[in-house]
């Protein structure tokens, strides 16, 4: 049995496990989970104490939670409440990785108020433990930002609570319309969840390049037709919107900082500053300059 500390509190997982903590702040804890499990097997029950966002980076899981039983992979988010018991089993042989960011108690009990403003319908809700939300290109792009944040040898404190909380208001915006994910058969998942996630790393790894589509076909071992076919299925977008929302998302980020934003442009893989102008400005209805003056003006009125 594994356990970790989280501030003054304790999480036991009842299997086998690698766990690390990336990162801890006042109000919450980042940490990196990786699976061991060499069988099929379902967890003891265990309990959730604190309000929990799961990523999952790879692999497949089974997230057990009252009556739901939440089928988790990469290109979803596990919402968890805090004050309920669940298991986890796996659905097949290949163990699971996920960054799991645990709020602390405190933070919770500041922020339970604007949680069921935002989400009334599940925060107020009794029978509803955990929600498996879709990720969204934009989240992705924050969560790879986050983890390359808190590899550095000194993270900077403001740019990680920045992320954090900008991941938060991402995923509470998506309780707004929520959608159920699409069930994906069992088959499809254990052909081809590698291939989804062996492309998203490398447009993550990539980003500034110009990719094509049979190149990353290529990479991801399958024909450039299957591949758009089947990532649009998981992800319910062609690889160019994914692509280009990542990308729109990194520069909308960097805009924070004293950077031109023809140097952006580029470093967000923009070959051309007009076509990414009136990219961005399609996405948020606002030019960069207007964009970035916003965030300045914004800034400046909560100092």
């Amino acid at each position: 049995m594994l356990r970790i500390t989280i501030g003054n509190y304790y999480f036991y997982f009842h299997m086998e496990a690698d766990v690390h903590m990336l990162f801890s702040s006042d109000y919450y804890e980042i940490c990196d989970f990786k699976c061991l499990c060499n069988e099929c097997t379902r967890s003891k029950v265990e309990y959730n104490e604190h309000l929990s966002l799961c990523i999952t980076r790879s692999g497949n899981f089974y997230y057990n939670a009252f009556r739901a039983k939440l089928d988790t992979y990469n290109g979803s988010i596990l919402v968890s409440k805090p004050g309920y018991d669940y298991t986890v089993s796996h659905p097949g042989e290949a163990p699971d990785e996920c960054t799991i960011i645990i709020f602390k108690k405190a933070f919770y009990e500041d922020i339970e108020e604007l949680l069921q403003l935002k989400a009334h319908w599940f925060f107020t809700n009794k029978d509803i433990q955990s929600l498996l939300l879709k990720t969204s290109p934009q989240i992705e792009q924050l969560h790879y930002s986050l983890l390359q944040a808190a590899k550095k040898r000194a993270p900077d404190k403001l740019e990680m609570d920045s992320m954090v909380m900008e991941i938060l208001e991402e995923v509470l915006s998506r309780f707004t319309n929520y959608e159920k994910p699409q069930a994906l058969p069992v088959r499809l998942k254990k052909h081809h969840l590698v291939t989804i996630e062996n492309a998203k790393k490398y447009l993550n790894e990539n980003l500034t390049k110009n990719i094509s589509l049979e190149e990353l076909a290529k990479h991801c071992c399958i024909s450039p037709f299957h591949f758009s076919r089947i990532y649009k299925i998981f992800t319910g977008y062609s690889v160019y919107q994914y692509l280009q929302l990542m990308r729109l998302k990194h520069a909308e980020m960097l805009l924070s900082t004293a950077l031109p934003v023809a140097d952006i442009a580029f470093q967000s893989g923009f070959n051309s500053i007009h076509y990414f102008s009136a990219a961005f400005k399609k996405q948020y209805n606002s030019s960069p300059s207007s964009f970035r003056a916003h965030q300045k003006k914004t800034a400046g009125f909560h100092k």
